[in-house]
């Protein structure tokens, strides 16, 4: 399985999640020069931008790990962009990150952390 495959995985588990928790799916993977936003949802009258990482082992490190300042500063850049093209009307904006572990061998999800609020 390629990485591009992989996170389509993690961005599939990620949304299952949060839409059991009541968020709607408003975009995904807007793409500008600056980067790609994976989830777009909404929560009540707040715009939340998700971050997806997922990881089939922790060489690496965790899923979380991928994500330092300079990955926020372009996530940050990227949702200013998309307000700008889109004009959403929403009161409070969020950017949060979900971490996703899946199984090497059967690619189910071992493992889900929603960390909100990360910039």
């Amino acid at each position: 399985m390629n990485s591009r495959e992989l996170g389509r995985l993690g961005e599939e588990a990620a949304l299952r999640y949060l839409q059991e928790r009541g968020y709607r799916l408003v975009a995904r993977n807007f793409h500008c020069s600056l980067g790609e936003l994976d989830l777009i949802m909404q929560q009540g009258r707040q715009l939340v931008f998700v971050e997806v990482k997922a990881r089939t082992s922790a060489r690496f490190g965790q899923p979380e790990d991928a994500i330092g300042p300079q990955k926020l500063r372009r996530l940050r850049q990227a949702v200013a962009v998309y307000l700008q093209q889109e004009k959403p009307r929403y009161y409070d904006l969020r950017l949060d990150a979900i971490a996703v572990e899946l199984d090497p061998h059967t690619y189910e999800v071992s493992a889900l952390r929603h960390y909100q609020n990360i910039g």
